[in-house]
């Protein structure tokens, strides 16, 4: 119960910016076709259902999440192989799969107030960035590795999550400069992960990794930025530069 409370205000913080997404997606919705529209609202839906599912069983069954993560490594691990087991580099990128998802199983198994943080900063990150590309993008960030993705987007997504974070310091009781940092290079993590795994589906030629997730593709295909950024931040916390 005192972990619930804790992290009530994060909660509903969330999952007002999902009601102002699905506004959003509307007002965007208007110009598209029926099918356009009606991915949309799937990719959605699973993604509150998805955020929903890791952050309730963080806070009331632990070991179901860990689970879950151990379920998204094996599946992750399965589609990366089938990525890039036709690649000139895929024993170079075997191991950087390797190394992250090491980092991951770690941080599986750290407090719970350190997973919510992770999990808080990367959904919002992820979303925020769509939307505002979506409604703001004009200019392509890396067209050659990720053609979707703009610099209005970018930074429309890390203004909204530092806000964010800011507005809930007192739940994940941090100072301000330590707040920042750490959300900066948790949006960092994220972003990289998501860029490298657009990078081996472009390299692989795929359209995405798989078809386990409704409007999203496979586990990889929705999980790589909280992938990486969990990955880094449980290697550096191993270091003692992030978490001690």
């Amino acid at each position: 119960l005192r972990v619930v409370n804790s992290f009530l205000w994060p909660y509903l913080l969330i999952t007002l910016h999902f009601v102002s997404g699905a506004i959003w997606i509307v007002v965007i919705n208007r110009k598209s076709d029926h099918k356009s529209s009606k991915k949309q609202w799937i990719k959605y839906f699973t993604y509150v259902a998805l955020f929903n599912v890791i952050w309730l069983s963080v806070i009331g069954t632990p070991s179901l999440f860990v689970l879950l993560g151990t379920l998204l490594l094996l599946v992750g691990a399965w589609e990366w192989w089938n990525a890039v087991s036709d690649s000139n580099g895929r024993i170079w990128l075997l191991a950087g799969y390797l190394a992250v998802a090491w980092g991951f199983w770690n941080f599986l198994h750290r407090a719970p107030s350190d997973i919510l943080f992770v999990v808080f900063v990367v959904m919002l990150f992820d979303g925020s960035c769509q939307i505002s590309g979506q409604v703001m993008g004009k200019t392509s960030l890396l067209p050659k590795i990720s053609p979707n993705k703009t610099r209005e987007g970018l930074v429309g997504g890390t203004l909204i999550t530092l806000a964010s974070v800011l507005l809930v310091k007192n739940s994940f009781v941090m100072g301000w400069w330590e707040i920042i940092f750490k959300s900066l290079l948790i949006m960092s993590s994220a972003f990289l992960g998501d860029l490298a795994a657009s990078f081996v589906k472009r390299k692989a030629k795929l359209a995405t990794f798989g078809f386990c997730l409704p409007g999203h593709g496979g586990f990889l295909d929705r999980f790589d930025s909280l992938f990486m950024a969990a990955g880094v931040i449980s290697m550096l916390s191993f270091l003692n530069l992030f978490w001690t």
